[in-house]
């Protein structure tokens, strides 16, 4: 264990943290666009039938329908957009956590392979040392 596992362990969970909410962002802008994609069924359904006149036709229903209908777009077409800056956004904050992520987890990495090459080091000072202690005791017989 390195003095940076906790450093690495943190920036996962934020990492997932931001995740999450950028799934959730996704999630949103699929919801809106399932939304805009119901209105615009509705609206090919009203203009397919424009053929032919109806009652709602001719007491000015269907142009009061129209009137919601394109408003209701509208709306539906601004909730995308703030949507999809919503999911640039986390999409951003994501990618930041990921490098900070992928920084702690280099830093453990490097933390391990200097205490590795250490003790390795250690190791071969005592082995070079036994083998001094073994010609002293070899020359002194």
């Amino acid at each position: 264990m390195t003095k940076y596992t906790e450093l690495a362990s943190i920036t996962r969970i934020m990492l997932e943290k931001d995740l999450d909410q950028h799934r959730k962002s996704l999630d949103q802008s699929r919801q809106i666009a399932g939304e805009l994609a119901q209105i615009d069924a509705m609206r090919a359904a009203a203009q397919a039938d424009a053929g032919a006149i109806s009652a709602r036709q001719m007491l000015g229903a269907d142009t009061l329908w129209q009137g919601w209908l394109l408003r209701k777009r509208a709306d539906i077409q601004r909730r995308a957009a703030q949507a999809r800056a919503q999911e640039m956004q986390t999409l951003a904050v994501a990618r930041v956590a990921f490098s900070r992520t992928q920084a702690a987890e280099n830093l453990v990495e490097q933390a391990r392979t200097e205490n590795l090459r250490k003790r390795q080091l250690a190791e071969a000072d005592t082995i070079d040392a036994l083998g001094q202690l073994r010609r002293m005791v070899d020359s002194d017989q």
